[in-house]
């Protein structure tokens, strides 16, 4: 076999790309954890003060403006899930059903695997999140006001929260965790995948990726210019059509690799480390746009953002397996951040935003200094997720083990 054939280029490539999700979805998920907690300690970013804080020269301003702002990015990490996502949903139904020429997806076996994926630890964390309001209502700040609102609605907010119908209603939104929207969100781009695939067999991959774009642009400009409440702006831009061109293009980087057909273009910028420059400068100017928060730019900066960053992590990944960078990723990284956070990730993220809400008093009677405190919080948070979903995996397979006998 060649290697130099554009076959197996694709396939290396695909499986370059394939090693390296675990980590890249472990740093995205300690990236998350870290921009919430930085939120929620000193308050979400002020570009205007943070650039203030670094033109004052000294050493501790600069760390401090740095560090910041590089925490601030955070929320990009979800664009890096979204990707993730429809990268790996592509690929297992491709191995299985589109390389044999199956246009349609077992949608049984789908949603049901999706179900029980999702909503039994989704569920277990709800469960979790209220009795740490019972015990200290300050564990569990958001959305108090509904526990008062008499058990008729406390009973509907519960059910638009398991159901992830909270996502489209603006008073429940934030109830017992504000991280939970994107549970929702994943929901409904894995029911709207089989169509996304349909679509793509039949009009191309490329007019796909192109068709989201589009679209996703043309639902954000209606809402970036509508005179309405904030709070519907910030529904309208987590739900579904916000962000599908996120989802596709995780979608179509897997069908191009695996099919042979991605471009020169889009080669490069994955894998040249000559073009590193271009995705950090794509990604810092989709972070401008949209720390700058005008409704022009909010049209255009997840789209941005989301491209350059995957492009930059996936090159920057290959950057790491050179000596002696390699010594160092192989043993700490690859099975730290990406075996452990990043196989855990669903675990953290479900419960990280009530489990710092826990530590923060703590650990600030025992580490006044923030940073440092700030890291063993971090840390803490991350590894008490994956606790989380570990214990939830081994019940499961023990009531497998035992409805099998």
């Amino acid at each position: 076999m060649d290697p130099t054939s554009p076959a197996n280029q694709a396939q290396s490539a695909y499986t370059r790309i394939s090693k390296s999700l675990p980590a890249l979805k472990g740093w995205a998920i300690l990236w998350i954890v870290a921009f919430h907690l930085i939120g929620n300690t000193r308050g979400y970013l002020n570009l205007g003060e943070s650039l203030n804080t670094l033109s004052q020269g000294n050493l501790k301003s600069v760390i401090d403006a740095t560090l910041e702002l590089t925490i601030a990015a955070g929320n990009a990490g979800v664009n890096i899930f979204l990707v993730v996502s429809g990268f790996g949903l592509t690929a297992s139904w491709w191995k299985k059903y589109g390389s044999q020429g199956t246009e349609r997806i077992p949608l049984r076996d789908f949603w049901q695997k999706r179900v029980f994926r999702i909503f039994p630890l989704f569920w277990i964390s709800v469960a979790l999140a209220a009795l740490l309001y019972t015990a200290n209502a300050s564990w569990a700040p958001f959305g108090q006001t509904l526990w008062q609102s008499g058990p008729l609605t406390l009973l509907s907010v519960f059910l638009a929260t398991i159901t992830t119908l909270r996502n489209v209603i603006p008073e429940y939104y934030y109830f017992l965790n504000g991280a939970w929207w994107y549970i929702g969100l994943s929901l409904q781009l894995y029911f709207i995948f089989p169509v996304l695939v349909q679509v793509g067999r039949q009009v191309g991959w490329p007019k796909l990726l192109l068709g989201t774009l589009l679209f996703s642009f043309a639902y954000r400009a209606v809402f970036a210019f509508a005179s309405i409440d904030s709070s519907w702006i910030t529904i309208a831009f987590d739900f579904f059509p916000a962000r599908v061109f996120d989802f596709t293009f995780g979608i179509y980087l897997a069908i191009t690799l695996l099919t042979s057909t991605q471009s020169d273009h889009l080669q490069n910028l994955l894998f040249n480390p000559l073009y590193l420059p271009v995705n950090l400068f794509f990604f810092l100017a989709g972070l401008i746009l949209k720390w700058v928060d005008h409704p022009l730019f909010n049209i255009f900066e997840d789209a941005v953002i989301t491209v350059s960053l995957f492009c930059t992590l996936i090159c920057l990944s290959q950057l790491a397996s050179w000596q002696p960078i390699s010594q160092v990723t192989d043993r700490i990284i690859t099975p730290v951040i990406g075996a452990l956070f990043g196989n855990y990730s669903y675990g953290i993220y479900l419960t990280h935003m009530n489990i710092y809400l826990v530590l923060w008093p703590i650990a600030t009677e025992l580490l006044p200094s923030y940073w440092p405190r700030f890291v063993v919080v971090t840390l803490l948070c991350c590894w008490l997720g994956v606790q989380f979903e570990r214990a939830y995996g081994l019940i499961e397979s023990q009531f497998r083990r035992q409805k099998i006998a």
